[in-house]
């Protein structure tokens, strides 16, 4: 049990570790830090960025970015990097913490809308680790189901074949819920469906048009979902549930 546990957090390790643990993004990392110390922020922007480019990323990283900008009050790029890093470390405080201080500073302050329970309760389970360790455990759960079956099909004992049997039929079970978290969580960090809009103000549309009627106008930084795209426009839903198009240009995915 002890070699299992060992094993689990070694492979962890392996699927959440900073992705700037190399040398030299290493010691860019630090001259990104020391250049944010000291208020260069500008500095700092640019040598972060300059990691990302080599398609590194690390919720701590995306976090920094996120500090610069805050206190350059850029707060689309604020907001869209804090998201960013809460796709990588969902459950962060700092994190949660600072995105909430930038929402504070936008203009929309647009409601939420609550989900629906259970919809709530899949997302905090699902929440709870990254996808690597979700398949991790479903894996795990599926050979056990497995050894359950055999114990059923070849054990000699009725007791034993039966607690067989309900074992790997339970352990089965739960490897495909497991399996499913894993790639619902696999998903979201790949493609969250998310943006931020980056524009200081831009009008949400009845329809895919410019000169179509205007909803409501909206701000940098507020967070919609993206439904549908046709050519240059993207159909969006705000957190209030209300629903319509705004262009490409005005947005930055997640």
């Amino acid at each position: 049990m002890r070699k299992l546990i060992s094993l689990i957090f070694c492979i962890s390790l392996f699927f959440i570790q900073t992705s700037v643990a190399q040398p030299e993004e290493q010691a860019t990392f630090q001259a990104a830090n020391e250049a944010f110390s000291n208020k260069n922020y500008d500095q700092a922007i640019q040598l972060y960025e300059s990691i990302l480019d080599k398609n590194l990323q690390s919720s701590e990283l995306y976090f920094n970015l996120g500090n610069c900008f805050f206190q350059k009050k850029e707060w689309g790029k604020t907001i869209l990097n804090y998201e960013r890093a809460l796709l990588i470390a969902p459950n962060d405080t700092a994190v949660l913490q600072n995105l909430a201080l930038a929402k504070s500073k936008t203009v929309d302050g647009i409601a939420v809308l609550p989900n629906f329970f259970l919809a709530r309760w899949w997302t905090q389970i699902r929440n709870l680790t990254h996808s690597g360790i979700w398949s991790l455990l479903g894996i795990l759960l599926f050979w056990l189901g497995i050894g359950g079956i055999i114990l059923w099909i070849l054990g000699k004992e009725r007791t034993q074949r039966k607690r067989g049997f309900l074992g790997g039929m339970i352990t089965l079970g739960l490897s495909i819920l497991i399996f499913a978290l894993a790639y619902n969580r696999y998903q979201i960090q790949q493609k969250s469906g998310s943006s931020i809009i980056m524009s200081k103000e831009t009008s949400l549309k009845f329809l895919p048009d410019e000169i179509s009627k205007e909803i409501i106008q909206l701000h940098e930084g507020t967070k919609v979902k993206i439904t549908e795209k046709i050519t240059s426009w993207y159909k969006v839903r705000l957190d209030n549930g209300e629903v319509g198009w705004i262009t490409e240009s005005a947005l930055e995915e997640i």
